[in-house]
Order: structure tokens, then sequence, then C-alpha cells
């Protein structure tokens, strides 16, 4: 092979190999792009749903004070949580069908809470008085519609809207994971299942919602924790009969949740720790 000969076949490897990479992203964005596609449009159900409240009898709210509705249904039984802005709340809630999906806007499902227990935290004026108007219009609520397949609307008796909340992103993508999974196997779907349960975040599944652990006390004898899911972000913790709320916080490893009554809770795979008044329990998941 001459010299010249040598370079151009360099001159055209070269060229081959920028036209692959060139060709590459056009590629790769035609495959998001038809990712995306699948996963608009997904139906919204109440159940196992997470919600930012908008306004609470068509006012809106303070700004910044992060009030919450989440739903988590186990078959027959459903119950609600969030947060008002101030304290956290939990109850019972009676809906007919929480898996419903509105094809129509205009339809509306029977909605109702029962025994809706808060926190007791003081806060600021404005937003004792926001957190007394959201319980009483939880309260009045009798109807429930999900608009857009991003809202929801609870309605009085009378059919006036008197809460509407947006979708959470975390429910969003439960029911793009929901949809996707018919086309996987059986094998696939245990596999995600097993893996969703090592994440370090306690889940807000229904079905997963509660967790024991046993722990080691300051004292070394062994407790019983008690970790409830109250909401994507909220946990209820009971040791010795005693309970706290506690909230997720940044951590740079594991979940942490903490309170403003020097609790704290950090768990990582299995393994958790406890810290109550700077007193430490090391805890272990109870499998």
């Amino acid at each position: 092979m001459t010299y010249r000969k040598y370079l151009c076949a360099l001159a055209g490897s070269a060229l081959l190999s920028l036209t692959a990479c060139s060709s590459a992203p056009s590629l790769y964005s035609d495959e998001s792009e038809g990712s995306e596609k699948l996963t608009e449009g997904k139906p919204l159900t109440l159940a196992a749903s997470h919600w930012q409240v908008e306004s609470i009898g068509r006012s809106g709210i303070i700004d910044f004070s992060h009030v919450t509705l989440n739903v988590n249904s186990n078959g027959d039984t459903s119950r609600i949580s969030g947060s008002t802005g101030c304290n956290q709340f939990t109850g019972a809630l009676n809906v007919e069908e929480a898996e419903t999906v509105f094809s129509d806007e205009n339809s509306t499902e029977p909605f109702s809470t029962d025994k809706l227990i808060l926190t007791k935290k003081a806060c600021a004026p404005a937003l004792m008085n926001q957190e007394q108007r959201f319980i009483d219009m939880l309260a009045a609520s009798k109807s429930y519609s999900i608009v857009e397949n991003t809202w929801l609307v609870l309605y009085d008796g009378n059919g006036n809207e008197i809460i509407r909340a947006i979708v959470a992103q975390s429910s969003q993508s439960a029911a793009n994971r929901a949809a996707s999974s018919t086309n996987l196997n059986t094998d696939s779907v245990l596999s995600e299942q097993t893996s969703l349960q090592k994440q370090d975040v306690v889940s807000s599944n229904s079905q997963e919602s509660t967790k024991t652990y046993t722990c080691e006390t300051p004292n070394a004898n062994l407790a019983t924790l008690q970790v409830n899911t109250l909401g994507p972000d909220t946990l209820a913790l009971t040791l010795n009969n005693t309970h706290h709320i506690v909230q997720l916080s940044r951590s740079a490893s594991g979940a942490k949740y903490t309170n403003n009554k020097n609790v704290v809770f950090w768990n990582k795979g299995d393994a958790a720790t406890l810290s109550i008044n700077s007193g430490y329990y090391h805890c272990s998941l109870n499998t």
C-alpha cells in the first residue's frame, strides 16, 4: 500500500466514525420520545395516591405552607393522611371504589372521611386558621372526581367544589409503572417488587405501610419499634407505647426523618437508628 493510499484509508475510517457518532443522538432521541409518549396519559385513581392541595374553599393556600393529602387503600379499607401545613393528620376514608378511572370529567364518586386525628403542634395564627378550614372541608366532603388526569377535586353535599389538589409526581410515576407492568412477565414483576423493597425510604404502598424493628436500647435492653407510613414523606413511630411523627429530611446517605422534638429516625436497608433526646436505639428490621 502506498503512503497516499494509506492516508486515504485513514481518512475514510475517520469519516465513518464521525458519521456513526453524529447519527447516535438521533437514534437515542427517537427512543426517548417514544418512551415519553408511552408514559403520557396514564389513568390516575384515588388508590395509593399523593396530592398537593392548591385551594381550600376556592381560595388559594398560604405560600409554602405545604398542605398535602395522601390515600392508602388495601382491599375495602382506605385511609387518608397528610399535612395541614402545620400538623400531620390521619383518618378513615369511605369510598366505594378507590380504583375508579374517570373518563367523564363531570362524573363523581362518593367520598367521606371519619375519625380524623391531628398532631398538636402550635403554629402561626394564619396557619392554624388555614388548618381548621382544611379539616372542616375534609369533614364536609361528600364526593370526588379526578379532572384532566391531574386534579383531585372534593365536593360538598351540594356539589360545590371545596378542595382542589394537584397530583404529586410520585402518584404519576406509580401510574406509569402500573401501565408499563402489563408488558412484563411474572419473573420481572417479582424482581421489581424485590428491588423496591430494598430501597432506603420506607415504602408508601399500603401493603408495606407498617414495618417492625427490634432495637437495642441505650440500657442494652431490647425494644420493639413500629414504623407506620402516613405519606410519602411522613412516618409515625411507636416505641414503648409512645408515638412520634417525623418527616423526611435531606441526608447524604439513607433516609432520615426528624421532628422538632429531638427525634431522629435514620434507616438504610434493613438497619435503622433512632435517636430520642440524644439516646440512641440501634435497630434491625424484622423479616
